[in-house]
Formats: structure tokens, C-alpha cells, sequence
């Protein structure tokens, strides 16, 4: 017997949750389909186990920057206790979510999820229906298709590691793998980066990329461009990888870091009659699919927008308000900051920097923030900040390479998005010092 439901929802990431929460406390009744942990990519195997792990690795890098001013340290990481601490601040979160979902009357159910009809999922031999169903399966990470393929892991892996091999090769260079790159390094670790390409970090500035690549460099990672491993094999207890070029690395680990694919084909969308293609399921400009009462949100879709939380969060809750009947319009996405959590960081939002420098409608303006005393006086010398402005001489875009990139481009991003001009950011006093009090004289600027 088939069980009904008004909203079945496949996934529980933050696609999910931060819609089927005040849905079902608005009445409806709800099921949440979920093969894995409960919360999804985020929470188990992405953002915040990899910040909890890149905790240390910052205040090692401040302090050795502040090495010039006169701090003499010496740090020491301990892996396991690092990865011990990461599981007990997250290990309890899914569950702890789960019982909150099935509190707030959400029906779990367990297992894969696959469609039947445009109304119809089956879960374990057993049947589901709803009037509506949210696609918010996210995705999983790519695979090479090269033989030894079995003995890669990725940074699902790499986040739960009990400890860190001498040597690592990372097959990629993503902001994924520059990430954990920047991590292993740290630790003492070997890193090799195998790119196909010439240049790292599609999708950020690559001027501050280059940079990040010569510090990356002097850190002691080792780069491999232009080409591709063809196989990776066991030789007792290391791995053998063999490159195009006919490169071979020795290493404890390989991490496959080449992107991640949307999980649309595992689905059987056909049998919905849901659209979608190698990039996801396509949506319309009210994340309705081509069935208008299934709908998608998260990493599934097919979207220009960068596939992160809080995007996946924002379409989540536009969703609940649609379903609810409190928005009665099209979605409409803010400037969406995003960052690499490297050493030292690149971030940006809005207009990008190739794009302002390709359009006689926008002014670039570059800042030596490393020459600024208070970024010179954490030895934050190489710091730099990219402000673009529109003709109307309102800040559209911004990208910043430093460590404290993440703070930079947050307080700028009021600024983007609610369309400051500089009378506004006057009215505004920031506690000093901080790099909010030289909003106001960056927006001047523009005049």
C-alpha cells in the first residue's frame, strides 16, 4: 500500500531541512528520504568538518607571519586529536537533527530513493506518494575512469582520516583540493598536485591564484601542471601514481579532487518525466522542474549560481515560501560570496574582476592592502583588495586575497547587496580598528 504525503522531500541536506522545517510546522505533512547521514554534504563531509580540521592551520600561518614582529613559536599538530575533536563537535549533529525533524512531526524514511511516477518514489520495495516531491540529492564526488581508480579516495575520506600519511597526491586543483593541499602541508606532509590544466582555482580571480600558487610553492607543495594521471597502482603498502607525461609519484594517499557530479542519473527521472542533464535537473525561475509540481533545490541542479550552503539554504527557504503561499514570485538571488579556504585565503562576490575588465560599464580599482598599517602590522603584507564599481559609482563586486579574506569580503557584502552608497556607509561607525571603518572612504573613492 502506497503511503501519501502533501511533500516528499529526497535528501535532508541544507536543500532540505531549512524548507521541510516550517512546512511541516505550517501543516503539511512531510517525508524526508535520506540514504546517508542526516544533513547531507555540509555537515558530515564538506564546510564544517573542513573548518573545524583548518582551525589550526590559520593560527599556525598567522603566527608565523607574526615571526617578523617578534613571536617565536613552534608548532607541532597532532592529527588524531585534531580528527578527535572534528567527531565530537559533529558526530552527535545528525542525529541530534533527526530526532529535532521527527519532533517537529517529519516522517525519516531510509534508504534510496527512486521515482516511479511523477507522484511516486520507491524506498526498499515500499511506495511513497505526494502532491509534491523536492529534489535535494545533491551530489557526489567525480570519478577518472583510470585503472586503479579503487585505491583513490576523496575528501569524503580525507575529512574522517585517522591519520596522515608522509606523501599525498591531489588530483586536482578545485578549491576542494586546494583546501586539504593547504591543510597537508601544514601537517608536515609531502603534497604533490597533479592539474590537467595550467592554472588552479577555476572560477576565482586568477591573478590572486598565481599568487596563491607561489606561496603554496614556498610552503613546500609541488605542482604538476598540464597533465593527467592515467593509473594508480599498490605496490605494497604505498600507491604508484603514473601520469601522461610519464611522471610517477610514491604516496600514502591519493586524493581524487577533480569536482563532483550531480546525483540526477541515480533518480530514474525518466519514469517522472523530469528534465535534466550531466549538469543536473533543470528548474525554472521557481525551482520548478519540468514536472511543475516536483521541484529541486542544492548542488542537484543545474544552475550558474556557485553550489554552496548558503545558496542551498536561500533556495530552501524561497521554496518554503512559495509552498506556503507567502511568495508569489520568481526567485531572485542576492550576490552570493564565496570563498577558498586557503593559505591565505581568496574570496569574492558580485561582478568578478575578468568580467569588470571586459565592460566599459564598470571601474576596477585595485588596493595594496599589505601596504595599510594594520594589515602590515599582522605581516599581512601581501594582502590585496579589488573593488569594482558601476557608473553609478556604487560598489557591484569585490575580490580579496589575504588571511583575513573571509571578514573582508563578509563586510562587504551588505555593501553589494543592499546598494550602500557612501552617504549610507557615513552614518555607519564600525568599532576601531577594523576594516569595516574603511568602507566609507572606499566608496568615496569611486566619486
Amino acid at each position: 500500500m502506497t503511503k501519501q504525503f502533501d511533500i516528499i522531500f529526497i535528501g535532508s541536506g541544507q536543500g532540505a531541512w531549512n524548507a521541510a522545517l516550517p512546512l511541516s510546522q505550517s501543516g503539511k505533512k512531510i517525508a524526508m528520504i535520506e540514504r546517508d547521514k542526516i544533513l547531507g554534504v555540509c555537515t558530515n563531509y564538506g564546510c564544517n568538518p573542513k573548518i573545524i580540521l583548518d582551525g589550526p592551520i590559520k593560527v599556525m600561518e598567522d603566527a608565523e607571519l607574526f615571526g617578523a614582529a617578534g613571536l617565536t613559536s613552534e608548532f607541532k599538530l597532532d592529527w588524531q586529536k585534531l580528527m578527535d575533536h572534528k567527531n565530537k563537535i559533529l558526530g552527535a549533529l545528525p542525529d541530534k537533527m533527526e530526532q529535532n525533524l521527527k519532533q517537529a512531526g517529519i516522517e525519516i524514511i531510509r534508504g534510496e530513493a527512486r521515482f516511479v511516477d511523477d507522484h511516486t518514489v520507491e524506498v526498499n520495495n515500499e511506495q511513497y506518494a505526494a502532491e509534491n516531491i523536492v529534489i535535494a540529492a545533491g551530489h557526489r564526488p567525480a570519478t577518472l575512469g583510470i585503472p586503479g581508480e579503487e585505491y583513490m579516495q576523496t575528501s569524503n575520506e580525507f575529512l574522517y582520516l585517522p591519520e596522515l600519511p608522509e606523501r599525498i597526491v591531489f588530483i586536482g586543483a578545485g578549491y576542494v583540493s586546494m583546501e586539504l593541499a593547504s591543510i597537508s602541508v601544514k601537517t608536515g606532509a609531502e603534497v604533490h598536485v597533479v592539474q590537467s590544466s595550467d592554472h588552479i582555482l577555476n572560477g576565482f580571480p586568477q591573478p590572486y591564484a598565481n599568487k596563491l600558487i607561489e606561496k603554496m610553492k614556498q610552503d613546500g607543495i609541488q605542482f604538476h601542471f598540464n597533465d593527467h594521471v592515467t593509473a594508480v597502482e599498490q605496490q605494497g603498502s604505498e600507491l604508484t601514481v603514473t601520469t601522461e607525461k610519464g611522471l610517477q609519484l610514491t604516496a600514502g594517499l591519493v586524493i581524487n579532487a577533480t569536482g563532483r557530479v550531480p546525483n540526477a542519473d541515480q533518480l530514474n527521472l525518466e519514469a517522472a518525466g523530469v528534465e535534466y542533464n550531466k549538469h543536473g535537473i533543470v528548474v525554472n525561475d521557481r525551482l520548478q522542474t519540468s514536472q511543475p509540481h516536483i521541484y529541486a533545490t542544492g548542488d542537484i541542479l543545474d544552475k550558474t549560481q556557485p553550489r554552496l550552503t548558503p545558496t542551498a539554504v536561500f533556495e530552501a527557504k524561497y521554496l518554503a515560501g512559495s509552498l506556503m503561499g507567502m511568495i508569489n514570485a520568481p526567485i531572485k538571488y542576492p550576490p552570493i560570496a564565496t570563498i577558498a579556504f586557503t593559505v591565505p585565503r581568496i574570496a569574492q562576490i558580485g561582478i568578478s574582476i575578468e568580467e569588470a575588465e571586459q565592460s566599459e560599464e564598470y571601474t576596477v580599482k585595485p588596493i595594496e592592502l599589505g601596504k595599510q598599517w594594520d594589515f602590515a602590522g599582522r605581516n599581512d603584507t601581501e594582502a590585496h583588495l579589488t573593488l569594482i564599481y558601476n557608473q553609478e559609482q556604487k560598489l557591484v563586486g569585490a575580490a580579496a586575497y589575504s588571511q583575513e579574506a573571509l571578514e573582508i569580503i563578509n563586510s562587504l557584502t551588505p555593501v553589494i547587496t543592499l546598494g550602500l552608497t557612501a552617504e549610507d556607509a557615513d552614518k555607519l561607525i564600525y568599532a576601531f580598528p577594523s576594516f569595516e571603518t574603511m568602507i566609507p572612504s572606499y566608496l568615496h573613492q569611486a566619486k
